[in-house]
C-alpha cells in the first residue's frame, strides 16, 4: 500500500476532519491490527461486533502510529495521543470512501466479480490471464465483503494494468455498497443458485443484489453473465451489446467444451487445464470472457489459464498414505456447488472407489431441511462406495439417504469425529475421497486426521 497523501487530503477523502497534527504532512500508509502495524504507519480503529479498536488507543500506540483515524469523541481525552487525529463519522464507512477516491486514481481496466459460486477460482483465474500481459491487483484470499473490498482496492499502485476484485453479499444492498468502492469497468456474475437464502428469504431478492454490479459500471462497462444459468440469461436482452454471454452452450460467446477447447467468438483454443470438473470450465470460461472484455488477446488468455493453479481446498487434491486421492473442497457449500463439486469428483475418479465426506451447507434458512434431504436422495443414485455425513443441519439429508436404501453404506453423526476413525481405517489405494462443506465445518480437520 502507497497512499501518496497528505493528512489533510485524507481527511477530505474520508469524509472526517483533521483535529490534530499538520495537514501538509505525509501519510504513506494505513493499518487495522496493532499487532501487525509497521512503525510510521496510520492506525484506523475499526469496530465491529465483538471488537472495537479505539479500545487499543494508547501511548505506546501513539508512539508507534504516525496517527490516528478515529470516529467522533473516541480519541483518549487523557494522556498522550498520536501526532495526527482524524474524527468521522463512522471509521467503516470513512474506510470505504477513502478507497474510493484512490480506486478514482487509476484509469485501468478493473473486473468486480460476483456469484453465488465460483467467485474466487474466476478471480484467480483472470489474476493469471492478466499476468500474462502485466501486474494486477486483486483480492488476496476472501477479502470480499465490506471491509476487505476497501482494503484490496487500497493495496492499488501505479505499477498495476489490471484491477481484480471479488465481490461478496448477504443481504441485499451489499452489491451496491462495494461496487461503489471497486467501480469496476467489467461485472462478472458467475451463477444464481440458493446462497444466503437465510437473509435474502427469495432467489429474486439474491438475483436483485447480485445485479446491483450493473449500475455501478460507465456507460460502455461490459458485464459477463453465464447464459446456462435461468436468472442471469434473462439479462442478456436489457444488456445488448454490453453483454458477453459464457457457458458451455455454443451460443455462448465464450464457451469451454468437455474436449478442453476454448471457443472466443468463434475462434477455438485448446487449453489444458490444472484443474477438473465441469465447475472448472465454467469458471475458465467466465474468466476468459471477463479477459476478452478487458482487451486481453487470445495466447494471451490460454496462456494464463494453463497458468492457473488451484487454491487451498477449492478442489484440492491431496495423497492418503495408500496413495488414495483426496479431493478437499471444504472452502463453502450450498446446493448447487455442492452437486457440481460432486458431479466433477465422481467423472475424474470414475474407475476408483468413491468415498463422500460432505458437511451442512450453511445458510439456507428455513430451506434447509428440504436442501439437505434433496442432496440425500440425489446421492441416493450415485456410483459410490459410502458416504460420510455430519452436522445438524445435514441430519434431513441423512435420513433421505438411508430412506432410499442406496447400495452402499452410509454414515451419519452430528460430529464427524465419530466416524473419521472408520473412514480412515477402510481407505485403499484403490479409493478416491471427496471432503466437502460449509467453511464454518471446518472439514479440514477431517483431512488431517486421515
Amino acid at each position: 500500500m502507497k497512499l501518496e497523501l497528505t493528512w489533510g487530503e485524507l481527511a477530505r477523502a474520508a469524509g472526517g476532519r483533521l483535529v490534530a497534527g499538520d495537514a501538509a504532512d505525509l501519510v504513506d500508509s494505513i493499518g487495522t491490527d496493532t499487532r501487525t502495524l509497521s512503525a510510521g504507519q496510520a492506525f484506523w480503529a475499526l469496530k465491529g461486533e465483538r471488537f472495537d479498536a479505539h479500545e487499543l488507543l494508547s501511548a505506546d500506540l501513539a508512539a508507534k502510529a504516525s496517527g490516528w483515524i478515529v470516529e467522533a469523541g473516541r480519541a483518549p481525552q487523557k494522556g498522550p495521543r498520536a501526532a495526527h487525529v482524524v474524527e468521522v463519522s463512522s471509521t467503516l464507512k470513512a474506510l470505504q470512501a477513502l478507497a474510493a477516491h484512490h480506486r478514482r486514481r487509476f484509469e485501468i481496466p478493473v473486473a468486480g466479480i460476483t456469484g453465488s459460486n465460483g467467485k474466487t477460482t474466476t478471480k484467480e483465474m483472470l489474476k493469471s490471464i492478466c499476468a500474462r500481459v502485466g501486474p494486477a491487483c486483486s483480492t488476496p484470499g476472501n477479502w470480499n465483503n465490506q471491509l476487505g473490498v476497501p482494503l484490496s482496492v487500497l493495496e492499488l499502485l501505479p505499477v498495476h494494468r489490471y484491477g481484480v476484485f471479488e465481490l461478496a453479499d448477504s443481504h441485499p444492498g451489499d452489491i451496491d455498497e462495494v461496487s461503489r468502492i471497486a467501480q469496476p469497468t467489467v461485472a462478472v456474475i458467475t451463477n444464481l443458485g440458493a446462497d444466503h437464502l437465510e437473509f435474502y428469504g427469495s432467489m429474486e431478492a439474491n438475483f436483485k443484489t447480485k445485479a446491483e454490479i450493473i449500475d455501478s459500471l460507465p456507460e460502455d462497462g461490459k458485464v459477463v453473465i453465464n447464459a446456462d444459468d435461468q436468472w442471469l440469461a434473462g439479462l442478456e436482452p436489457r444488456l445488448g451489446a454490453r453483454a458477453v454471454t459464457f457457458g458451455m452452450s455454443p451460443q455462448a460467446r465464450v464457451s469451454f467444451a468437455e474436449d478442453e477447447h476454448l471457443i472466443v467468438d468463434r475462434h477455438k483454443l485448446a487449453v489444458k487445464l490444472q484443474a477438473f470438473g465441469k465447475l472448472s470450465r465454467y469458471n475458465a470460461a467466465a474468466a476468459a470472457a471477463a479477459a476478452w472484455a478487458m482487451g486481453i488477446d487470445l495466447e494471451k488468455i490460454r496462456a494464463g489459464l494453463e497458468d492457473y493453479r488451484p487454491s487451498a481446498m477449492r478442489l484440492e487434491v491431496l495423497r492418503h498414505a495408500t496413495g488414495c486421492p483426496i479431493v478437499l473442497d471444504a472452502y463453502n457449500a450450498n446446493p448447487d456447488s455442492m452437486r457440481a463439486a460432486i458431479e466433477a469428483f465422481c467423472q475424474e475418479y470414475a474407475k476408483a472407489k468413491k468415498v463422500l465426506a460432505l458437511g451442512d451447507m450453511k445458510e439456507l434458512g428455513e430451506a434447509s431441511p428440504r436442501f439437505h434431504a434433496e442432496l440425500g436422495r440425489w446421492l441416493a443414485g450415485l456410483p459410490l462406495a459410502g458416504v460420510y455425513l455430519a452436522g445438524p443441519e445435514m441430519k434431513p439429508g441423512a435420513d433421505a439417504l438411508s430412506a432410499a436404501r442406496p447400495a452402499f453404506s452410509v454414515h451419519y453423526a452430528p460430529d464427524p469425529g465419530a466416524w473419521v476413525g472408520d473412514l480412515k481405517k477402510s481407505l485403499t489405494g484403490d479409493h478416491a475421497v471427496f471432503v466437502k462443506a460449509s467453511r464454518a465445518m471446518k472439514f479440514e480437520s477431517i483431512v488431517a486426521a486421515l
